[in-house]
């Protein structure tokens, strides 16, 4: 079971093509942090970068949930400036 769990979150520990001078700054707390670095220097096997790591959870996170984020987005009031 391990080896199978480590291939579905391998989805995660890619490289992302995204380059920093491309992206934007977001600021994350010192515990989320530590995790994520730690996460990269490991599993990551130093061919990851924080940001690489963040692009592909937020990526797999919006094909995921990417039906109910729009069911919630329509039925959202809409707002007209």
């Amino acid at each position: 079971m391990r080896k199978k769990q480590r291939k579905d979150y391998s989805v995660y520990l890619r490289k992302s093509g995204i380059k920093a001078k491309d992206g934007k700054l977001a600021y994350i707390s010192q515990e989320n942090h530590n995790r994520i670095s730690m996460i990269v220097n490991v599993l990551g096997e130093g061919r990851l970068t924080i940001a690489d790591y963040l692009e592909n959870v937020l990526a797999e996170h919006f094909r995921i949930q990417r039906e109910e984020i729009n069911r919630m987005l329509d039925a959202a009031p809409k707002i007209r400036l």
